[in-house]
């Protein structure tokens, strides 16, 4: 079965419950990163403030002593993304809360972009649509060392997250119709000769038309 250990927290809540600065910052912080609950901000307080701590320890130190813990730390925190280069352990002293979640796995995710939002990318971890060094992730709140930033991306098939919307249509310029030309209005109950002809064609056959010739040329002659 293993040896039965204690598991502790990995975070320590406020003092004050009821706190209207911390409580209004903790709420933004939890829209811009697309956190699930506080425990992932009180997590990440916890974790800068050790490495805070260790800084102010190591600034209270002699030069000779603390250059290898100094070297060490710093290196630590640029691995992790937190420092970037040339910066000094006085920098350290500086850290916030928002720059280990930048680090987190969801923010690389939606950073990189795989997902449209951040809700989205937390979604696509848990549901195993994520690899890092091509193994599957499932975990959102993973820090991402600087190395294996690159090394995210789709698990197996790329999904097709969402749609683009396509640019809408740009409108035609509207010609100018001109005007159309009324045309002669015929006096009612008369037709011209040539209608006349064609409805006399239509009513009467060709044979009754002959016969009518005929009697016209007989009674002509006499």
């Amino acid at each position: 079965m293993g040896d039965p250990r204690k598991l502790r927290k990995k975070y320590t809540t406020p003092k004050h419950p009821w706190q209207a600065e911390r409580i209004q910052r903790e709420k933004q912080l939890k829209s811009s990163f697309g956190l699930r609950n506080k425990k992932e901000i009180w997590r990440a307080e916890n974790t800068i403030r050790k490495f805070r701590y260790l800084a102010r320890g190591l600034v209270g130190m002699p030069v000779n002593q603390r250059k290898g813990e100094e070297e060490r730390l710093i290196g630590k925190l640029f691995k992790l993304g937190l420092l970037g280069e040339g910066k000094i352990l006085d920098d350290a002293l500086s850290m916030k809360t928002e720059d280990l979640l930048a680090r987190r796995l969801q923010t690389l995710v939606w950073k990189k972009g795989l997902a449209y939002t951040l809700t989205q990318a937390r979604q696509l971890i848990v549901h195993g649509h994520i690899s890092l060094d091509k193994r599957k992730v499932t975990s959102p709140g993973m820090i991402i060392e600087r190395e294996k930033e690159a090394l995210i991306d789709w698990y197996g098939t790329p999904l097709v997250v969402a749609k683009k919307e396509e640019p809408a249509a740009v409108p035609e310029e509207k010609k100018e119709k001109k005007p159309r030309k009324k045309k002669k209005e015929e006096p009612k109950g008369e037709l011209p000769s040539e209608k006349i002809a064609e409805e006399i064609e239509k009513e009467v056959e060709p044979k009754e038309i002959k016969e009518i010739e005929e009697k016209l040329e007989k009674e002509v002659a006499k």
